[in-house]
């Protein structure tokens, strides 16, 4: 095989789990092929994209398995077990840190033919799917039926529900409609030695510690998630679109925290600084808009709030037009294939804080990664709020000349400017492989060794997505 890796090599895989994983999902759906392994050796992680057009890929699986329902990866995984095969569990691949790369000679279990539309609850507002259904394709069965789940993420169409559960993710709608921990109510998971988890759906329970916790955000170490219940929403009777510019970040923020904490509940809510205004709408001042969204006797209100809070907070309205290019554009990522391909680096860092911090975060952050040698371009917006603070989501471009220096240090300063304003490092992404590095910093060794025992205790064999999140005690 003429491909490079540089993260670790592909080992070989037992013949007997072979020939036992193509009895168990059918020879048609297990491939050890070069073009098989290459497709599912990568997911959206920028510095891997951006080395793999000159040929390098960070690791290969050592096989690629298909099951087709929950009694299949039960079985492939009391297969891996017996045998010793790590296993990397592949959604969508379109997580940006590395999570679904197949390290040391894992076999990817894709479960993309677990993408069934189950049933819909219009009377209690729940619907079941399957993991592996495309969230485009999940918002379109709801939508003929008059409903939506409201997660709509910049990767609608290429990520997973399985997916955004792993990584607690967010969708663009997310400040009325919630985050994915707020839509899960209940899920069926396969456990690392093939043993079966339900999680019966309700509202809320008080029976312990919540065991649907593990596995929102547990990046496939602790389990694979095969199906779940979620809530929807009737869709919207109105949607109401506005705008403003503003004199600064902190004027923004200030007028979105009021919104927030007069109950008002947008579904949209972005502040973009004047660099990614300018890209945007062509405009070099910090510009937000809110999208409200609902019944017309609540709308209608709280569109005149909104206005009304925004404009006595220096706000200046700027009407629909704003909003309209930014539903245009928000699926676009065609610009970072571009920037990689004339030799540079590009990504995005999401992190997350209170109020009281958000505008030192920003400036902190961007200072400190404009500092790194062969900066480009760094800029912000914040793209999630509660009601105690916000989400910030930078994007960085660089062009140096040792690029895998310039990728780590930028990460090390944003980090590190996020630690020192009190914030989190990751909001929605989720950790993955590269992110790994600042988990102690984060939670403290305390916390670190928790999720260790935790990770032992749940899968004492490593077979589930080793290098992610948090590896084995030992």
């Amino acid at each position: 095989m003429g491909v490079k890796t540089w993260l670790s090599e592909r080992a070989s895989v037992s013949p007997a789990f072979m020939a036992e994983a193509k009895r168990i999902v059918g020879k048609d759906n297990v491939s050890a092929k070069e073009s098989d392994l290459i497709a599912y050796s990568l997911d959206y992680w920028m510095y891997g994209v951006f080395l793999s057009q000159y040929g390098s890929l960070p690791s290969l699986p050592s096989a690629v398995i298909s099951p087709g329902n929950r009694k299949q990866i039960q079985a492939i995984l009391k297969c891996a077990n017996k045998y010793m095969v790590p296993i990397t569990p592949f959604g969508g691949g379109s997580g940006v840190l590395g999570g679904a790369i197949p390290i040391n000679g894992s076999a990817i279990l894709n479960l993309q033919r677990l993408n069934r539309f189950i049933s819909l609850d219009e009377k209690s507002l729940v619907a079941e799917f399957e993991s592996g259904i495309i969230g485009a394709n999940l918002e379109l069965e709801l939508n003929h039926r008059g409903y939506s789940m409201g997660s709509i993420p910049q990767s609608l169409y290429c990520s997973t529900l399985g997916g955004w559960i792993s990584t607690r993710a967010v969708g663009q709608f997310s400040t009325k409609y919630g985050k994915i921990e707020d839509m899960v109510l209940g899920m069926e998971v396969v456990l690392p030695d093939g043993r079966l988890l339900g999680i019966k759906p309700v509202p809320r329970r008080s029976t312990g510690p919540s065991l649907k916790d593990l596995f929102l955000g547990g990046e496939g170490t602790l389990g694979i998630v095969t199906r779940a219940v979620v809530s929807v929403h009737p869709l919207p009777a109105l949607t109401s679109k506005q705008s403003f510019t503003f004199p600064s970040i902190e004027m923004a923020l200030e007028s979105v925290r009021k919104v927030l904490r007069a109950d008002a509940r947008p579904a949209v809510v972005r502040i973009f600084d004047e660099f990614e205004a300018e890209r945007y709408f062509g405009t070099k001042e910090v510009t937000a808009i809110f999208i409200s969204e609902g019944e017309p006797n609540f709308i209608r209100p709280e569109a005149r709030l909104i206005s009304s809070i925004a404009e006595k907070h220096g706000g200046t309205p700027q009407g629909e037009n704003p909003v309209e290019i930014w539903l245009k554009k928000r699926f676009d990522i065609g610009l970072g294939p571009v920037i990689m391909q004339q030799g540079g680096i590009v990504d995005t860092i999401e992190v997350v804080s209170l109020f009281k911090d958000a505008a030192n975060l920003y400036k902190d952050m961007l200072t400190s990664m404009r500092t790194v040698t062969g900066s480009l371009l760094v800029s912000g917006h914040f793209s999630h709020f509660y009601r105690e603070g916000a989400c910030l989501y930078i994007t960085f471009v660089g062009f140096p000349t040792d690029t895998y220096r310039y990728y780590e240090d930028t990460w090390k300063a944003a980090m590190e400017a996020t630690l020192r304003n009190n914030g989190s490092i990751s909001h929605h992404h989720g950790i993955g492989m590269w992110r790994m590095r600042f988990m102690e910093q984060e939670l403290g060794k305390e916390g670190v060794e928790l999720l260790r025992r935790i990770k032992t205790a749940f899968d004492p064999n490593g077979i589930l997505n080793r290098g992610k999140l948090i590896e084995n005690a030992g």
